[in-house]
């Protein structure tokens, strides 16, 4: 078993298999849902000023695929989901980082 940081394989494609904590649950999330085909991982910003434990995501959907913009604690992390069912998929993300104690808020549609 690997890093509990750390997801590859099924859904998971790019060069990016480390996460931080919070992206751990939405790539989870992401991971189980039906509508989500894959889920590529980005760069970690780490060393940010600390936000006091608040974790959020922003959810943006750029048309053919949901972007996740990711803030920890003191880092941050984007993660392209590539979905078949935008609004199923946005759905379920939303629904799942809420019920797992992170802030969404919901971004501008870039088309």
């Amino acid at each position: 078993m690997g890093n509990k940081y750390s997801r590859s394989g099924g859904k998971f494609s790019g060069n990016h298999t480390t996460l931080v904590p919070a992206v751990c649950i939405v790539a989870d999330i992401a991971s189980e849902c039906s509508s989500v085909d894959s889920i590529s991982p980005g760069f970690i910003k780490a060393g940010l000023k600390s936000t006091s434990g608040q974790r959020r995501v922003k959810i943006t959907d750029d048309g053919s695929s949901v972007l996740l913009s990711v803030r920890d604690n003191a880092s941050h992390q984007e993660v392209r989901v590539y979905v078949s069912n935008m609004q199923v998929a946005k759905l379920a993300l939303a629904k799942g980082a809420r019920n797992a104690g992170l802030d969404i808020s919901f971004g501008r549609e870039k088309r």
